[in-house]
């Protein structure tokens, strides 16, 4: 990861942390980890294939503006894999991304709130999208752009202690790039543990 990208996990880091250090006891918070598989949709070779889909990790961190919604922010780590593809001369090329985001977002819960709940999720905001070619006639090529994108999501939660809960959620994202749009999926599992 460049030194840049270092620094932004950092400053999200920090931020993520003093809005939840923030929080006064009477206002209910959940800080949650995650981790899970990436996959984008996206053909990025001369042949049309996509990139093989990597892990993912990220943080969060939800405030209860009611028993059903929450709001927060979200930040993570994708990386969406490589693909390696042939030149015409050699076969040993590789085209590799990565995402770094940090966004607001909103969840909604359906189900009683001590029990195994649905909720669906939505946000919006900063990903950094970097890409690294290693092409044997081209050479080495690496690209990084910071750009708007948005995420939906939905997933089920369920109570493994009195304040620790687990949840499992797939979330479609979108981030506007020069020429093609980058799509890509996430499937995560995560813990979250009540403040």
């Amino acid at each position: 990861m460049k030194r840049n990208h270092l620094a932004l996990v950092f400053a999200a880091i920090v931020c993520v942390a003093g809005f939840a250090a923030d929080a006064n006891a009477s206002m209910v918070g959940t800080m949650e980890v995650n981790l899970g598989y990436v996959k984008s949709s996206n053909e990025v070779t001369p042949t049309n294939d996509s990139m093989g889909g990597g892990l993912g990790f990220g943080a969060a961190y939800w405030r209860s503006a009611s028993p059903s919604v929450s709001w927060g922010a979200e930040v993570s780590y994708d990386n969406l894999g490589t693909a390696n593809y042939d030149n015409g001369l050699t076969t040993d090329n590789e085209i590799k991304s990565n995402v770094f985001r940090v966004e607001p977002a909103v969840r909604f819960n359906f189900g009683s709130p001590v029990g195994p709940s649905f909720f669906a999720q939505g946000g919006a905001g900063y990903y950094s999208v970097s890409m690294k070619i290693d092409d044997s006639v081209s050479g080495t090529a690496d690209d990084s752009q910071g750009k708007f994108g948005y995420m939906l999501g939905a997933g089920v939660g369920f109570p493994v202690g009195p304040k620790t809960k687990m949840n499992l959620q797939g979330q479609y994202h979108s981030v506007s790039t020069e020429g093609e749009s980058l799509n890509y999926l996430a499937f995560r599992a995560g813990v979250g543990f009540s403040l």
